[in-house]
């Protein structure tokens, strides 16, 4: 019998996605949970230590006028209602650019992700399954609305994390809720409305705000379509929509995108980035190239006449800052990073404060590295598409070295050590989190599948963590040594 009822690929892609949130079986695949779970640790580390940062701080400063709520602000002992708590510890989860990265969303995923998620499950008392189970739901929509977007809408200049990040974590609160598909859908639809965030931010305090925005969004665009507001459901493909006005890919093949969902799940396929040095994720290729010559080569910065770095298009538009001034933008300055790597052979949280930038035996190899980029569009418009960092680096008795890296350290494709992901954590909470809380957090992440109750996990995580632009590393721990000392 002929119907005017839409077939499922012709539905809005919203109206499909809302589909799949709601009506998708609880997701019990081991390695998924494995992922998702070492991603929740890993950004509960980023957390506690990005809360002693300043514009973190100010963030909680902010919300003071607010009132309080039932959720964990992670660095004050203020708790707040669950989209002011998301807006803090999504500030503070990104505030030193050492959370993980997330390759088809071309975002900051669980810097969004796990905020909204623990401030949510805390208000609505719900337990580390649910955060899990939503997690990878809302990474799913990060993968679909990051391939079909495209690489272009990162490439102008729109922050993913801030865009795609808020849509896609949207989703995940919308599955925490439990929300029907035509409820989601309203969510995902408000959220679009609400995605904004622009790279001219990278090397200020506004860059880790679009991950707590984003993270708080999700959670207000959800608690909004519950109490009825609604949203059209074309307000991602539709004329003036998502992809019309930011410059998404118009060849992207949403029908096909949409028919992937959950097989496999993007968790599955592409995993999650956790990062070994706290800067921006362009850079990081190239400081896995730099590491690994110096190990193998055994040349100190005195030796080294020039590096010359191939990076990507985006990659170096992200890292617009030659001569940084203060932490911040040296996040974003490959000449800084390298500079440090080729000094101490490593780069570490220390080297990120104001006067560790102003180093005179740093600043003086800043002139060491050109950078160079591929052609805008070289590597495609789907972000899981990538092509290698190259470095080369002469030295001044003539050898000239050279090595590409395509994966950095943390992804699948070249995955942590042993151990790294707990000496992060380690690093992450020393001299912040006092000894007794850092140990009850560790356990409570450990088994964070099984906790039937989030505040064991957040009560941890109240704290003093007062501000400074990144000195507590430094006093904590100590500065890296110099190149003379090792």
């Amino acid at each position: 019998m002929p119907t005017d009822e839409p077939s499922i690929t012709e539905r809005p892609v919203i109206e499909q996605i809302a589909r799949f949130v709601a009506g998708t079986p609880r997701i019990d695949r081991p390695v998924a949970l494995a992922r998702a779970r070492d991603a929740v640790h890993d950004t509960v580390a980023c957390m506690v230590g990005g809360a002693g940062d300043a514009g973190a701080a100010s963030v909680r400063r902010a919300l003071a006028n607010y009132g309080s709520g039932p959720a964990t602000v992670v660095g004050g002992m203020a708790p707040a209602h669950a989209p002011w708590a998301a807006l803090a510890n999504g500030t503070a989860a990104h505030a030193l650019d050492f959370d993980d990265n997330f390759l088809p969303g071309l975002t900051h995923a669980s810097a969004v992700l796990v905020p909204a998620l623990l401030a949510l499950a805390e208000q609505e008392q719900r337990g580390g399954a649910d955060v899990l189970d939503a997690y990878i739901i809302g990474l799913e929509i990060h993968a679909l609305l990051g391939r079909g977007i495209g690489r272009r809408h990162y490439d102008l200049g729109w922050h993913s994390t801030a865009t795609v990040g808020c849509i896609g974590t949207a989703a995940a609160c919308a599955r925490l809720l439990g929300l029907d598909a035509t409820r989601a859908a309203h969510a995902l639809s408000l959220a679009v409305s609400m995605a904004s965030g622009v790279k001219v931010q990278f090397g200020s305090t506004g860059k880790p705000l679009h991950a707590g925005l984003a993270a708080h969004h999700a959670v207000l665009a959800c608690t909004l379509a519950t109490a009825g507001v609604e949203g059209r459901a074309e307000a991602i493909e539709g004329e003036r929509g998502f992809r019309d006005l930011y410059a998404g890919d118009a060849d992207a093949d949403w029908p096909k995108l949409l028919q992937g969902l959950g097989d496999p799940l993007a968790i599955e396929a592409y995993g999650l980035a956790p990062k070994l040095y706290p800067c921006c994720g362009s850079a990081h290729r190239v400081l896995d190239a730099v590491l690994a010559l110096r190990a193998a080569h055994g040349f100190l910065a005195a030796d080294v006449a020039r590096v010359d770095a191939t990076v990507g298009y985006g990659n170096k538009r992200n890292l617009c800052y030659p001569r940084p001034t203060q932490e911040m933008e040296a996040r974003f300055s490959l000449h800084y990073c390298v500079a440090v790597a080729l000094l101490h052979g490593r780069v570490s949280l220390a080297d990120f404060t104001t006067a560790a930038v102003q180093r005179p035996e740093a600043r003086a190899l800043l002139g060491l590295t050109t950078m160079h980029a591929t052609e805008p569009g070289a590597e495609g418009a789907d972000p899981t598409r990538r092509l290698p960092h190259r470095v080369t680096i002469t030295l001044h008795d003539g050898r000239v070295l050279d090595d590409e890296v395509l994966w950095p350290r943390g992804t699948i494709g070249n995955p942590f050590a042993p151990g790294d992901l707990a000496a992060k954590f380690d690093d992450c909470c020393a001299g912040i989190l006092d000894p007794t809380a850092t140990d009850g957090a560790r356990r409570a992440l450990e088994d964070f599948g099984a906790l039937d109750d989030i505040g064991r996990l957040t009560r941890h995580l109240r704290f003093e963590a007062g501000a400074d632009r990144g000195e507590r590393f430094s006093a904590s721990r100590g500065h890296g040594t110099s190149e003379a000392a090792e």
